[in-house]
């Protein structure tokens, strides 16, 4: 997988620095970004080998969004990565919560960075406890999303309450994180010239993009209400495959 997340993840660095996404997000034409990516070859990832594409499997692929988070760049570009493999909806709905993963992760190491970095009365914020918390509690949730989007991914074709969970458990961090986020940063967070607000508004954009964590979470509560179960025995067989 490193020889493709690794150009994959320069390429993005390269024609989506902060300054073209502010200006994309503000309705500037991307064009010759569109036309990098086509000629990259990495649209055809999810495409079978026999078609001429790469033959990624969902999991794989869903390092590669992960890194359009990181980076936050057009999701137009995993969409068209879905559509030309001819992928069912819910794959897309795995690969999105991938999306989320990445952008949390960079806001998480945006916030521990701006932590050590910024000092009061003389000694950086980040060695203030509550402060501390709260990057704590960053942490928790974006391994909690990363571990729910390996465990959706796992599957081949993808397990459509995996999925379920994988986009409840993004989409109902997304705003915890963006929220810690901003406390650590102060103002200068949602200053318009401070790149932090470009990645916590992919967080609260993709959170209700293809249903945020209530439509989901109505899905599992159906699923385990018909089934009888009880919850933890549901859980561990259902969603984790223990007997």
């Amino acid at each position: 997988m490193t020889e493709f997340l690794e150009p994959f993840e320069r390429m993005l660095t390269l024609l989506f620095p902060a300054d073209r996404v502010r200006a994309i997000d503000a309705g500037a034409e991307w064009q010759h970004e569109r036309e990098e990516v086509e000629q990259s070859g990495f649209l055809d990832a999810l495409v079978l080998e026999t078609a001429g594409g790469a033959g990624m499997s969902v999991a794989d692929a869903a390092q590669l969004w992960r890194a359009l988070g990181r980076n936050a760049a057009p999701i137009a570009i995993g969409e068209a990565m879905v559509a030309r493999a001819g992928l069912c909806a819910e794959a897309e709905v795995l690969l999105l919560a991938a999306a989320l993963s990445g952008a949390a992760d960079r806001v998480l190491a945006m916030s521990a960075a701006y932590a050590g970095e910024r000092s009061q009365f003389g000694k950086p914020i980040g060695r203030q406890q509550a402060l501390q918390q709260q990057l704590a509690v960053m942490a928790e949730d974006c391994v909690a999303i990363r571990l729910a989007v390996e465990l959706a991914a796992a599957g081949e074709p993808p397990d459509r309450l995996r999925i379920a969970v994988a986009k409840s458990v993004a989409s109902s961090a997304a705003p915890r994180i963006a929220n810690a986020a901003h406390a650590v940063h102060g103002a200068i967070g949602i200053s318009a010239e401070y790149d932090l607000q470009l990645y916590t508004g992919r967080l609260h954009e993709w959170r209700a993009a293809l249903g945020s964590e209530t439509r989901w979470n109505r899905e599992l509560g159906h699923a385990l209400l018909v089934s009888h179960a009880p919850v933890l025995d549901w859980t561990r067989a259902r969603l984790f495959g223990e007997s």
